[in-house]
């Protein structure tokens, strides 16, 4: 059983919720403190006081716009049939909250068939390579609906698809700008860049993905190519090998790779290895060879035994034989 207190509560809100044109709450809580007064047990001077409260309400709600047109006979509250006009309310509240939900479903259904309407038309306009005309289709349907999600970069693939990567460009910048979490506006920017030879551009895109969404085989094989566009082949070859420890059965990966690696290293070229990798085995094997003259140690410690003494020491010189002397008389 609701308390005096708990019932002054609700019939507070419900004025605080008129007092900013709220109607709809306004209604739900006011019915909510009228059905709570008619389950109470409060009499005398605290019902009264509670009444007054009440009918203030009811005053303030019945002023406004919104519900002159549904109720043009007003409605009066009257003590002692608050259950009554607690169930009035009550439907109200739900006759308005099922009509506002019902107009809210016909408007995104109108808005959806208009999209569809222009899209498809413009995608016609498209597939005629008639790029202009295309335009003021999606232009209409951007203007008119730029809260839409995915429309922007839907309309920036297409012109982007169709070959007109230039157009595609503005819608797709916008879809970045509008929702920076999505990735495809992203990769539609970079197909754009791409196809206007634009490599410097194109860069600065994968550069955006790998940062925001983190990098995977097809993006590292297109920074490659990219590279090697700009004859920066090291760039080239270690965007290849990135590719390669990704997915070491990448074909784009291994053929870029196998084509700049041995130009690149020479023989010392290991399919994979990133040319930081390589410069660093190199000076490991540099290292390990100088390390390797400077560590030697002589174990010779100057005893009589020792190999090294007796080839040092030179042989007597061997007598000619008699028999083969020849003497030579002047």
């Amino acid at each position: 059983m609701s308390s005096p207190k708990s019932i002054k509560e609700n019939v507070a809100r419900a004025k605080a919720y008129g007092q900013r044109k709220d109607y709809m709450r306004c209604l739900y809580a006011l019915s909510i403190s009228l059905e709570e007064l008619a389950d109470s047990q409060v009499f005398g001077r605290e019902k009264f006081e509670i009444g007054i409260l009440v009918d203030e309400v009811f005053r303030q709600l019945l002023a406004m716009d919104e519900l002159k047109s549904i109720l043009p006979r007003g409605l009066k509250y009257t003590r002692g049939h608050e259950k009554k006009l607690s169930a009035v309310l009550r439907k109200i509240h739900d006759t308005i909250k099922n009509a506002i939900e019902k107009a809210a479903v016909d408007k995104v259904r109108k808005q959806k068939n208009q999209i569809d309407k222009y899209t498809l038309s413009g995608q016609k306009c498209l597939e005629s390579k008639d790029a202009k005309e295309a335009k003021k289709y999606f232009r209409k349907i951007t203007e008119a609906f730029p809260e839409e999600r995915g429309l922007l970069q839907d309309v920036g693939g297409r012109f982007v698809k169709a070959g007109f990567a230039q157009d595609g460009i503005e819608y797709l910048e916008r879809a970045i700008a509008q929702n920076p979490t999505d990735s495809r506006p992203y990769i539609s920017l970079l197909l754009a860049w791409e196809m206007l030879a634009e490599q410097d551009k194109a860069l600065a895109v994968i550069k955006d993905i790998v940062r925001r969404f983190g990098a995977n085989e097809s993006i590292f094989v297109r920074q490659s190519k990219l590279f090697l566009a700009k004859r920066m082949y090291a760039e080239a070859y270690d965007a290849a090998a990135a590719a390669l420890k990704i997915n070491p059965l990448s074909r784009e990966g291994k053929k870029i790779s196998d084509r700049l690696g041995p130009k690149i290293f020479g023989r010392g070229y290991k399919p994979g290895a990133t040319s930081s990798d390589m410069k660093s085995a190199k000076a490991k094997s540099a290292g390990s060879s100088t390390s390797a003259t400077k560590g030697s140690i002589n174990l010779d410690l100057g005893g009589g035994s020792s190999t090294s003494k007796k080839s040092a020491r030179k042989a007597p010189a061997k007598k000619p034989n008699a028999s083969k002397v020849i003497k030579l008389d002047f």
